[in-house]
Parts: C-alpha cells; sequence; structure tokens
C-alpha cells in the first residue's frame, strides 16, 4: 500500500509538472502602465503594475520583472538593483482568477525620455524542480520636463524687443478680430462701415481689427559639450531656459519655433518652425526632453540660418569663445537678439555685447 501511496502521489507530481508546463502562462497578463503622461524633472510619479491570471489554475511563484533607464529611482528600493538600469523583480503567489494591482512611486531625478517595451515572468514547478520564464510586451511610457526655471529678466528684454518690432512693422488687419469703432474718413472702405453704431450716432462709423501678424520669436539653444572638461549642468540648464521660455512665451498668446544643434541618426537639426497653442508647447518640451547627453552635436554657427521673418531672435549658450563672432557677423547690425549666455559660478563671463546684441548672464552651479 504505501509502494502505491507514493506511485500515486509521484505519477501526480509528474502530471502536474507535464500540464503545468503547457498551461501556466494562458491567461496571464501583466500591465505596467504610468499614471502621467508626463512629470517635471524633480518630481514624482506613480506607476500601476497589474497581474492577472485568468484560468483556474494557480500559480505558487510568480516572478515579475522589468527595468528601466536608472534616473528613474523607485521609492521602496525593496526587489530593486542599481547597475547600469534600474531592474525591478516582484515575487507574487497567485490563486486561480485573481487579479493583483500594485502602485509603485518613482522620483524622476533627471530630464528624458523613459520607456519600459517589455517583462519578463518566470515561475516553477511543483517542489521547484524546473523554472519556467516567458516574455510579455509592454508600452509604458513617460516623459520627464526640463525643470522650471526663472526667465522673468529674459522675458522683459524680449517684450521691449517685440514692442519696438510692433511699432515698425505695417499692421495687416484680421476682419475676424474686431478691436473698435471710430469716425469714418474718406480712405475706409465701405464694406468697414457698422451702420448699427451709424444709426446710434447720427455719424458714419467703421470698425476697426487687431493685427493678423502674430509676435513671433525664435529660439536658439546651443547643446554642444565638444570640451575637455564637461559642464552638464551648463547643458540642463540651456534646456531648462529654452523649455521655460517656450512656456512662458506661448502661454503669452506667441508664436515661438526652436531649432537646436543637437543632431539625430538621420537628420541635420531639430527644428520645429514657429507656431501656437498647447500643441506647440507639447512638441518641443518632448522633443528636449529626448536630448540625451553625448548625442551628436553640430557647431552653432551652423544652425544660425536666415532668421524666421519678423522674429525676435533668443539665443542661448555656454560656448562664447567658439560663438562670439559668429552670433555678431550673422546679427549684423539691423536684427536684434537676446543672447542668454550660461557660465559656471566663480568663473568670469567673457561675452561682449552690442547696440543690437543684449547679453543676459546667468550664473549656474557647478556639476
Amino acid at each position: 500500500m504505501i509502494s502505491v501511496f507514493f506511485l500515486s502521489v509521484f505519477l501526480l507530481v509528474v502530471l502536474w509538472d507535464f500540464c503545468f508546463s503547457r498551461l501556466w502562462y494562458r491567461r496571464v497578463n501583466v500591465f505596467l502602465d504610468f499614471t502621467q503622461d508626463y512629470v517635471y524633472a524633480g518630481e514624482k510619479v506613480q506607476m500601476t503594475e497589474r497581474i492577472e491570471n485568468r484560468k483556474r489554475m494557480p500559480l505558487p511563484v510568480l516572478e515579475v520583472a522589468f527595468h528601466i533607464r536608472k534616473e528613474l529611482i523607485f521609492s521602496d528600493f525593496e526587489n530593486t538593483n542599481v547597475s547600469d538600469f534600474t531592474y525591478k523583480r516582484d515575487v507574487f503567489a497567485m490563486l486561480g482568477n485573481q487579479r493583483i494591482t500594485r502602485t509603485l512611486t518613482l522620483d524622476c531625478t533627471k530630464r528624458g525620455y523613459y520607456r519600459i517595451d517589455r517583462s519578463d515572468l518566470t515561475t516553477f514547478s511543483l517542489l521547484f524542480r524546473r523554472r519556467y520564464s516567458r516574455e510579455y510586451a509592454a508600452d509604458a511610457e513617460l516623459y520627464v520636463y526640463a525643470a522650471r526655471t526663472d526667465v522673468s529678466e529674459i522675458m522683459v528684454v524680449c517684450e521691449r524687443m517685440m514692442g519696438n518690432v510692433q511699432c515698425a512693422r505695417l499692421l495687416c488687419e484680421d476682419p475676424f478680430a474686431h478691436a473698435s469703432i471710430r469716425e469714418y474718413t474718406i480712405t475706409d472702405p465701405m464694406k468697414t462701415i457698422n451702420w448699427k453704431a451709424s444709426a446710434k450716432t447720427g455719424n458714419l462709423m467703421v470698425n476697426t481689427f487687431e493685427s493678423t501678424r502674430m509676435e513671433k520669436v525664435m529660439i536658439y539653444a546651443d547643446i554642444e559639450d565638444s570640451g575637455i572638461l564637461k559642464y552638464e549642468g551648463l547643458i540642463e540648464e540651456t534646456i531648462s531656459v529654452a523649455a521655460s521660455l517656450a512656456s512662458r512665451m506661448l502661454r503669452r498668446g506667441m508664436e515661438v519655433g526652436i531649432r537646436i544643434n543637437a543632431k539625430p541618426e538621420g537628420r541635420e537639426t531639430v527644428y520645429l518652425k514657429p507656431a501656437g497653442g498647447r500643441r506647440q508647447l507639447t512638441e518641443i518640451e518632448r522633443m528636449l526632453a529626448r536630448r540625451r547627453a553625448g548625442e551628436p552635436t553640430t557647431a552653432f554657427a551652423s544652425i544660425l540660418a536666415e532668421p524666421e521673418e519678423e522674429a525676435v531672435i533668443v539665443l542661448v549658450s555656454k560656448n562664447v569663445q567658439e560663438n562670439q563672432d559668429a552670433i555678431g557677423e550673422w546679427i549684423g547690425k539691423e536684427r536684434q537678439a537676446v543672447w542668454v549666455v550660461l557660465f559656471p559660478r566663480a568663473e568670469e563671463c567673457q561675452a561682449r555685447g552690442t547696440d543690437n546684441i543684449r547679453i543676459i548672464r546667468r550664473e549656474v552651479e557647478r556639476s
């Protein structure tokens, strides 16, 4: 009888292992997702980890593993290993038809684009004699936008320049942007007469309209760091200044474009033509978030193409000696520009301004 009992147990174990090896992964789903599409550097974000076992067969031990760039730091270091990436491995015991949901909190220490494209599931047979693994596709992505920085001084200078451009240019009226009503003159076309206002006042009155031309700004950001001494902090501040300026200006109803001397594979440089609205801000923020240290760059002078018509020019660069002459020749004497020069604290800024190039100096802590 004892031999029959042990034989029965052995056969049950073999049968279980056979069925388990072929059925454990069926109707098992893993979902990884961030609760937000984007955050700003220095903020926290939550990620949802959901595992579903939609069959009756239990999974006594199920390991779920994935990895992400190490600039995202899990607040809970349990089951976490950091090397070239941050590796997360959680262990669950799942019954049949069970769902487990966990919420993980991460510190977003650095600007960037973060993506989890796969997860690995591992389980073990009865008595841990065999190990089974399977890879599952994931689609969790997060943009960490550049940290906001104070650009009030730059905004004041830009607004003064915009006022000069506005006064100097010929205004073209927009028939859909009503401004006010005034008395008729012989130079006014008949179609602008406001007949209701004329009837009330007893004199011919005409409508006036706003300009169709919006205020434009073109930002040129220099992220080249080709010297022997690397100043990653200055590059990050360059991107933060560009992003903060774009955000402030777009929220003020301006059109903003940007050109960066990054050189992604298959493209000459990164360029977004001036446009307005929330969509343009999202495009700029995401484009800046994707720029990574060590990415190929080109000389700043090579992106100083013919500027957008009637756009205020804003230059952001730490490389003074390399760009001083090129910027002066490009701007010339007729156009005006703002040059935001970034330099390490306790060092002297060598940038020289002119009558039409306003220099704004910003000290940045070494990093």
